[in-house]
């Protein structure tokens, strides 16, 4: 009985209890959420724009020339002759050599006769190395090392997968400060190597293979390699030579001359005697250009000299074809005359002018040296649009038609005289003055003497005069006058 009472006061109790603590506890009263008061309205629809007519453009006017921009040339005049002055810029005077310095107290001076010790010879290794592949490196002649199976097989089949010719050193290669560097393939002539003729310090020099097959070193004549005054390393881009690194003692700093592609191809022609074996250089982009058949004389001039002139011609927008005279293809050569000669240029005028890239209103013809007298009868009966009759050194006077051939010359005729000695001419260009005033022949003459450097002036020789023809200013100064007949 007691033991039922317990358990019945222990329920009331804490049945009590709890009843007392929940209504001394105080909650908070559960509200509702706040909503969010929008208001519609109407949007209006916008309005269409109306575009405005476009102003008129403004009249053109003359663009006032800028310190940077050059003004075109004038061309050439018909009625006077111009007298050009050649001469090099002369060399700096040389620098003084400072006096020596008193030595600095403390400081001991070294005798200059003193010499490091000798260092020890290296320890010899052994056969294998640790892990099995050879000690010997195998160094190739192009520089590249390898060693192992790598230079048996793997590395030298694809280090030899881009190979250039050395025909592709020589060429024309344009600077950034307006000069043009000319590489000549001289190598089957006496100077036997590559020359290089810099057009801004006009000078020529000879090249000489240094390290591996794209460093030359550069000398001081084209007769000698040392000392070595500069050195060219030719620089490639995917399949062809693109430029070369130039330094030289002239410069300060480096350059980075880009060549200019000329288009080079071998044709072949029908000629008076059978067939003629030629070569066409164009420029490197299609375009209105006019062309020249070029006659460097009956003689037998090496190729390499030829197409270094060609590709001047070629790098100032001028298709130039050149031919191999009569009888200088066989092993002893036996040059036919200048009758020969301008029957075959008069066969390679008329291809030339039937060519779909030229036309026969843009073709002429084009005498150096002793190739003037068959150019000016090829231009009697082929009847070009214009001639160019370049007067060296390699010329006589007496070997110039006379005056009845040149009065016969209707067409225009840019007459270049150059060389070491102008004044032989004085008769000529005195004639031709005549012929220009009185007679109202389409004449221009210019006067430009060659005041060339020493090297240039130390070429002597049979092919000097080809040497000379290579400077860049003859043959921009004939483009452009043939540019202004079109």
């Amino acid at each position: 009985m007691q033991r039922a009472l317990s358990w019945t006061f222990s329920i009331l109790f804490h049945a009590v209890a709890a009843v007392a603590l929940l209504h001394s506890a105080s909650l908070s009263p559960t509200l509702p959420e706040e909503l969010m008061e929008v208001n519609l309205t109407e949007i209006k629809e916008p309005e269409p724009v109306i575009p405005m007519p476009m102003p008129a453009p403004a009249p053109a006017t003359a663009k006032p020339e800028g310190p940077d921009e050059l003004p075109a040339p004038a061309p050439l005049p018909m009625d006077k002759t111009v007298v050009l002055d050649d001469a090099p810029p002369e060399p700096p005077p040389p620098a003084e050599p400072d006096a020596p310095s008193a030595p600095e107290p403390g400081v001991i001076e070294i005798s200059p006769t003193k010499t490091l010790p000798p260092e020890e010879p290296p320890a010899p290794e052994e056969e294998l190395a640790e892990d099995g592949l050879p000690k010997k490196i195998y160094v190739r002649k192009d520089g590249t090392v390898h060693r192992g199976a790598e230079a048996r097989f793997g590395r030298a089949l694809m280090g030899d997968y881009f190979s250039y010719a050395t025909q592709e050193f020589s060429g024309q290669f344009r600077a950034k400060d307006d000069r043009v560097i000319s590489i000549i393939d001289a190598r089957n002539t006496k100077y036997g190597r590559f020359l290089i003729y810099d057009s801004k310090n006009k000078t020529l020099r000879r090249l000489k293979q240094s390290f591996g097959k794209y460093v030359y070193t550069i000398g001081p004549s084209v007769y000698a390699d040392e000392p070595v005054t500069g050195s060219v390393t030719f620089l490639a881009k995917n399949d062809r030579i693109e430029r070369f690194i130039l330094m030289t003692d002239d410069d300060r700093i480096a350059h980075y001359p880009v060549k200019v592609h000329v288009r080079e191809e071998e044709i072949a022609f029908d000629g008076p005697a059978g067939q003629i074996q030629a070569r066409l250089s164009r420029p490197p982009y299609d375009g209105d250009h006019a062309g020249v058949v070029v006659l460097h004389g009956p003689g037998c001039a090496d190729p390499g000299m030829v197409q270094a002139f060609t590709r001047t011609l070629s790098m100032h927008g001028l298709a130039a074809l050149t031919f191999t005279p009569r009888g200088c293809g066989l092993e002893s050569p036996a040059p036919a005359g200048v009758d020969e000669l301008a029957e075959d240029a008069g066969a390679a005028f008329a291809f030339l002018a039937a060519h779909p890239s030229i036309g026969a209103d843009k073709a002429g013809i084009w005498g150096a040296g002793p190739g003037v007298p068959a150019a000016i009868r090829a231009a009697a009966s082929a009847k070009p649009r214009f001639l160019v009759c370049m007067l060296t050194d390699a010329l006589a006077p007496d070997d110039v038609p006379g005056r009845a051939t040149l009065a016969e010359l209707d067409l225009p005729v840019f007459w270049l005289v150059t060389g070491r000695n102008t004044s032989r001419w004085r008769p000529l260009i005195t004639l031709l003055e005549t012929l220009r005033d009185k007679h109202k022949r389409p004449f221009t003459i210019v006067v430009a003497p060659a005041k060339t450097s020493r090297e240039v002036l130390d070429a002597e020789g049979e092919h000097s005069s080809w040497v000379e023809q290579v400077a860049d200013d003859h043959a921009s100064l004939a483009a452009s006058w043939i540019e202004n007949l079109k």
